[in-house]
C-alpha cells in the first residue's frame, strides 16, 4: 500500500491471468521453436558424419586398390573432419537438448490450454471470482512444478547470456 492508502498495483484477477497466459505462450513457442532447432542441427550433423565416413571409406578402398596418395590424403581428411563433427554432436548434443525442450513445451502447452479454459469460463460468468482464484493458484503452482521439474539442458539453454565487461 501507498501512503495514500491506495493500493501500489491496479492489477484485476482477469489481468493477472491474462498475464501469466502470454507469458506462458511465450514459453511454450520458445521451447517448440528451439525443440525444433536443436533436432535439425542433430539431424544435420548425423547426416554430415555419414557422408564424411562413407567418403573417407570409398577413399580408403580406392588407396588400398592401388591409387595410392591422393586417395589416402582424402580418406585421412574425411576421417578427420568426420571426428571433429562426432565431437561438436557429443559435446552440445542436440537430441538431449531438442527432447528437453519438446518436453518442456509439451508441459506448457496443456498448461497453456488450462489457463484459456480458466479465462473463457470467468469470461462466461461460469466461475465465481473466488473459485477462479482458487484454479488460477492451482495452475500457478503447476507451472512451478514444471519449472522445478524441467531438465536442466532446457534450464541451461533458456538462461540469459551476460557478458564480464569492466
Amino acid at each position: 500500500m501507498r501512503e495514500t492508502g491506495e493500493p501500489m498495483f491496479n492489477l484485476t484477477l482477469r489481468d493477472h491471468l491474462h498475464l501469466t497466459f502470454s507469458e506462458i505462450t511465450q514459453r511454450h513457442n520458445a521451447h517448440a521453436a528451439k525443440a525444433q532447432s536443436r533436432a535439425r542441427w542433430s539431424r544435420r550433423l548425423r547426416g554430415s558424419e555419414a557422408v564424411l565416413v562413407g567418403g573417407a571409406t570409398i577413399a580408403s578402398v580406392g588407396a588400398a586398390f592401388g591409387n595410392g596418395q591422393p586417395l589416402a590424403i582424402a580418406a585421412a581428411s574425411m576421417a578427420g573432419v568426420a571426428l571433429l563433427v562426432l565431437l561438436v554432436s557429443l559435446t552440445f548434443d542436440f537430441d538431449a537438448s531438442a527432447r528437453a525442450h519438446a518436453a518442456s513445451g509439451a508441459h506448457l502447452w496443456g498448461l497453456r490450454e488450462r489457463y484459456r479454459s480458466l479465462l473463457s469460463d470467468l469470461q462466461e460468468g461460469a466461475l465465481s471470482v473466488d473459485a477462479a482464484r482458487l484454479r488460477r493458484d492451482q495452475l500457478i503452482d503447476e507451472l512451478r512444478s514444471i519449472y522445478d521439474t524441467t531438465s536442466v539442458i532446457a534450464l541451461e539453454d533458456d538462461q540469459p547470456k551476460t557478458s564480464n565487461a569492466a
